[in-house]
C-alpha cells in the first residue's frame, strides 16, 4: 500500500513539474514573438542589398520588384506598406509565425485575389533586418 501511495505521489509531482515547465516555455515563446514584432514595427526599413537578380525583374515579381532604396514598413496593427523606386505602393497584412514573416496582399493583376509571400527572418536587430525569400523567386534581402 505504501509503494502505491509513493508511486501516486511521484506521478503527481512529475505531472506538476511538466505542467510548470510547459507553461514557462509557452510564456517564453510568446515573449520572444512580442519582442520580434516590436523590432519589426519599430521603424521604416530601407532595402540596402538584394541578392538575386530575379527579385528585381518585373515579370518575376508579379509587377512589384524589390530594389535597393525601396521602403518597407510594418505596423503594430499587422498592416504593412511597401513603396518602390517608381512611386508605386503596395499594402496588406503581415503575420509572424516563428521565424517566418508572411505578407498577405492583393494580386497586382486584375484577378482580385490575395497573394501570400513568405520570408524567413535570418537576422533581426533594431538596426538591421535580413530576410530570405521562401516563395519563388527565391533570394535574400537586407534592410537597414
Amino acid at each position: 500500500m505504501k509503494k502505491l501511495q509513493l508511486l501516486t505521489r511521484t506521478l503527481w509531482m512529475a505531472a506538476f513539474f511538466t505542467t510548470v515547465i510547459s507553461v514557462h516555455a509557452n510564456a517564453q515563446s510568446a515573449r520572444n514573438k512580442r519582442q520580434q514584432e516590436s523590432l519589426l514595427s519599430a521603424k521604416k526599413w530601407t532595402i540596402v542589398e538584394v541578392k538575386k537578380k530575379k527579385l528585381g525583374k518585373l515579370k518575376k515579381m508579379d509587377g512589384f520588384r524589390l530594389e535597393v532604396g525601396n521602403e518597407f514598413s510594418l505596423g503594430i496593427d499587422h498592416k504593412f506598406g511597401y513603396k518602390n523606386n517608381d512611386y508605386e505602393y503596395m499594402s496588406g497584412k503581415w503575420v509572424l509565425d516563428g521565424n517566418v514573416l508572411m505578407l498577405i496582399h492583393d494580386a497586382r493583376d486584375a484577378t482580385n485575389r490575395l497573394e501570400n509571400t513568405s520570408y524567413k527572418i535570418k537576422k533581426l536587430s533594431k538596426d538591421e533586418l535580413y530576410l530570405k525569400r521562401i516563395t519563388k523567386p527565391k533570394g535574400k534581402i537586407r534592410f537597414k
